[in-house]
């Protein structure tokens, strides 16, 4: 599921132009060993690099994030988009990995049940998160609102849950006139409107008509 959320994250972010390289959480693969006494193993990528925890959760539940790098600074963007994108109801607290490759992610969530997760609820990780997140630059790239803004709020329970910055793209591109009804097409309009009806005006031509007569006489043209 973290790698998930982070997909949209990174594609989020690539959109922009100035966020450099994104976040992503690594696959994790389940093996069936069926001559092993434990027949099932999950498996991952190595990583090799220096291998660095971003973030990690205390004994009292307060998240403490490193942010002297960028990696850093956009690990703490992750959890801020979460946040805001589960409106208030999730959080990633335990980042690790090598650069942008992040592993071993830990979830903390509001309440019990939240997505089928089977984790213990813990609201006051997300209390503290509140109180103790500074935004970053690129929580300003991404256009996230400030955590103790949105707890401020009224709470109201989405039907869906929305990416924050195409929550804003979507504010941008709304039109003042948007109850407006489309027009059509003039040229077809102008078909509909206007009906085949002769010019009053023109002088009526004459028609030519044939009248037969009987066999073994030429045809008179007679004109009305």
């Amino acid at each position: 599921m973290a790698r998930e959320y982070c997909k949209i994250f990174s594609a989020e972010a690539r959109a922009l132009e100035n966020f450099g390289p994104s976040l992503e959480v690594i696959p994790v693969y389940l093996m069936y060993r069926p001559a092993n006494g434990v027949p099932y193993a999950t498996v991952e990528a190595d990583l090799t690099g220096d291998y660095r925890r971003y973030s990690l959760l205390d004994h009292p539940g307060r998240t403490q994030v490193k942010t002297g790098s960028d990696v850093e600074q956009k690990c703490c963007a992750l959890q801020h988009w979460i946040f805001q994108w589960t409106s208030g109801n999730m959080l990633l607290t335990r980042l690790e990995g090598v650069d942008t490759k992040i592993t071993n992610v830990g979830i903390s969530i509001k309440s019990t049940g939240h997505q089928g997760l089977p984790v213990e609820a813990n609201p006051k990780v997300l209390q503290h998160f509140v109180s103790q997140h500074c935004c970053n630059y690129f929580c300003g790239l991404l256009g996230l609102k400030s955590p103790k803004v949105m707890d401020s709020l009224t709470p109201t329970k989405p039907k869906t849950s929305k990416s924050p910055l195409l929550q804003r793209k979507m504010a941008a591109d709304s039109s003042p006139q948007t109850g407006r009804k489309a027009a059509g097409s003039p040229r077809l309009e102008e078909g509909r409107k206007t009906p085949n009806k002769h010019n009053t005006t023109d002088t009526p031509k004459s028609s030519t008509f044939i009248r037969k007569k009987p066999c073994g006489q030429p045809p008179t043209g007679l004109n009305q």
